[in-house]
């Protein structure tokens, strides 16, 4: 059986065994929080929180992890203390990384430049230049940004320097990416803290802040009723802060970009989004929306930002010439605003941020809002543009107002005032300035973030399996799942020890086999040396091949293994699991492929692997059963 997101068993059975991996990497962090290493905390945090990214697990937040994170970050000193009386007129905004092209990037900026104090941003992983609208709308406030993988190879490094950071504002706003624990941390390190906001650019899927979101802040309705029901977070915790959009004069005349596009009496409509949300996640694709729009009006042309001209909009350019153009990722799409007469929201995922700024700017949004479960957590809510005219609840009411917009230039400029009026007046200008200065007063009055209002995980698998067909394309066809999957943002970092710990974690049962290379006579010291962990570690299993030349009863072999057990004070009654054997035997529990060779690296990757954590207390006295 195959879900419809083309990965082998059902939703609910993938979402399990993506589970399975999640819960491994969770005891790993577990076992390192145990040692007190919070390095390997993190970074182990960072896997797991990427992990669901790329495949679902039925949990949308983990405060079992959190608590993992939060408990070696203090390393038993009490919680921290919230100070919301500070007055630098100083506000540090957080990232993981800043993108050149991207909604969350460009919602930070635009935050930053409203707002009229000082903001200063921390970068807590970025891996490419800084993108220059967010240096400078920092630069502009009088602030900096801090790289601080520049300054720190150690996440633990990183955690300290930013709550150096943290510590000299007043408030601190988290726009980082779901798996980064950095603030997590930072957050929870011990004294007094400004108040953190949490803002929920991710809020459809997993992330990781519920032990330092002193509020989380919200967008749109359906996010808010998503935080409450899927992560827990109370009433008193959840916030909403409309997305900032510009309210700014085109960047060209209506005339001039029609003529640039070869546009007459075309009725020209655009769309801008990722590739993703245009794609048949759920069914139908916006392709096969589009083909009945453009059926039914033939002086509709379409414009695409996002979706490159392949697949199913070559299809559909082809089978429609000249009224399909697919332009791919462009750094500019409201340079097109003028020219185009109707907005046409991205089905089946909304575009959100772009919805609002083709409203900001003269243009009649529509949008197809199917009735799905969870469906408004995937479709914008903007004020005065959500009601009929705005929104087709069912194909036939979406193209009803479709047609009426292709048809009627007056309606067009009533419904796009409308739109433009409402988005105004929530989104721009002195309603979204009082709006943060109410957010922020709450901030202030907020108790300290406190895992103890978690007590338990919010399990859905349901849910997850409705993220499933989103999250497809970002895994192997055959469905499986392998570490090295999750480990991108920790890079070079995901190293030997961490890969051990993972097997050890994953193997049903405690042992671990080797097969030695034939000739381990004629080197004593390093059999000798193997010979020493075998007795020392019950769990090992050494199997080695018969020395060269020897008879059927084995004589020689045990003659030379005797004399090199011998050297290090044992016999073959004493010495641990250490058996002579022809070929490589089949075994149950955990096995180093390749034959051992006589390196000083082979004996240093046995002893990595025994030295593992994730041993249980109990393996000696089940070995001894």
């Amino acid at each position: 059986m195959r879900t419809p997101s083309g990965l082998p068993g059902t939703g609910q059975q993938r979402i399990a065994i993506h589970r399975e991996h999640y819960d491994r990497l969770v005891e790993v962090a577990a076992a390192y929080a145990g040692q007190g290493d919070l390095e390997r905390v993190l970074l182990t945090a960072t896997m797991a929180g990427n992990l669901p990214w790329h495949a679902p697990v039925g949990l949308l937040g983990d405060p079992v992890l959190e608590r993992l994170v939060v408990s070696t970050a203090r390393a038993g000193a009490p919680a921290p203390e919230v100070d919301g009386q500070r007055d630098r007129r100083r506000v540090l905004h957080v990232l993981t990384e800043g993108y050149g092209v991207g909604g969350h990037t460009r919602l930070a900026a635009r935050w930053i430049a409203r707002d009229p104090r000082r903001s200063d941003v921390v970068l807590t992983n970025q891996a490419g230049p800084v993108p220059d609208t967010l240096r400078a709308a920092v630069e502009g406030t009088g602030g900096r940004v801090l790289d601080l993988a520049e300054v720190h190879h150690a996440f633990t490094g990183r955690a300290h320097a930013l709550r150096r950071q943290m510590d000299d504002a007043d408030l601190v706003v988290l726009h980082t990416h779901p798996s980064d624990p950095i603030a997590l941390a930072a957050a929870n390190l011990p004294g007094r803290r400004p108040p953190v906001l949490l803002e929920n650019h991710a809020d459809h899927t997993f992330w990781l802040g519920l032990g330092c979101a002193d509020l989380v802040v919200d967008n749109r309705a359906g996010a808010l009723r998503v935080t409450g029901d899927l992560r827990g977070v109370p009433v008193g915790r959840r916030a909403r802060l409309p997305l900032p959009i510009p309210d700014v004069a085109p960047p060209t005349s209506r005339a001039q970009m029609r003529e640039a596009l070869g546009l007459e009496d075309q009725v020209a409509a655009l769309t801008v989004g990722s590739a993703y949300k245009m794609s048949a996640i759920w069914g139908e694709g916006f392709d096969e929306v589009l083909a009945r729009a453009l059926e039914r009006f033939p002086e509709l042309v379409v414009y695409l930002v996002g979706p490159s001209p392949a697949g199913p909009w070559e299809l559909l350019a082809g089978r429609f010439p000249g009224r399909v153009f697919a332009l791919g990722v462009i750094p500019d799409p409201e340079s097109l605003f003028p020219a185009m007469d109707v907005y046409l929201d991205s089905f089946p995922v909304s575009g959100g941020t772009s919805l609002l700024e083709a409203a900001m700017a003269g243009l009649p949004p529509l949008s197809l809002h199917r009735d799905v479960p969870y469906g408004d957590v995937y479709y914008a809510q903007i004020p005065g543009a959500a009601g009929p005219g705005h929104v087709g609840r069912t194909d036939e009411e979406y193209l009803g107002a479709l047609g009426e917009l292709v048809g009627d230039p007056e309606l067009r400029r009533s419904r796009a005032a409308h739109a433009q009026q409402q988005v105004r007046g929530t989104n721009a200008g002195p309603g979204w300035d009082a709006a943060l200065e109410d957010l922020y007063a709450r901030a202030r009055a907020t108790a300290p973030a406190d895992l103890d209002e978690y007590p338990v995980r919010i399990e859905s698998p349901e849910y997850g399996a409705r993220l499933l067909p989103l999250t497809a394309p970002m895994l192997p066809a055959d469905g499986t799942l392998a570490p090295e999957m999750f480990s991108g943002p920790i890079a070079d970092r995901f190293d030997r020890r961490m890969r051990y710990d993972l097997s050890v974690a994953a193997a049903h049962r405690p042992t671990l086999s080797v097969r030695v290379a034939a000739e381990w006579e004629r080197h004593e010291a390093w059999t000798a040396r193997l010979a020493e962990l075998a007795v020392a570690h019950p769990r090992l299993r050494v199997s080695l091949p018969p020395v060269q030349g020897d008879d059927g009863t084995g004589a020689a072999s045990i003659d030379r293994l005797r004399s090199v057990l011998a050297s290090v004070g044992q016999d073959t009654e004493t010495c641990g699991d250490l058996c002579l054997e022809a070929e490589a035997p089949d075994v149950a529990g955990l096995a180093i492929g390749e034959e051992l060779t006589f390196t000083p690296d082979s004996l240093a990757v046995v002893e990595e692997f025994l030295a593992s954590a994730l041993w249980s207390d109990g393996d000696r006295a089940l070995l001894a059963r």
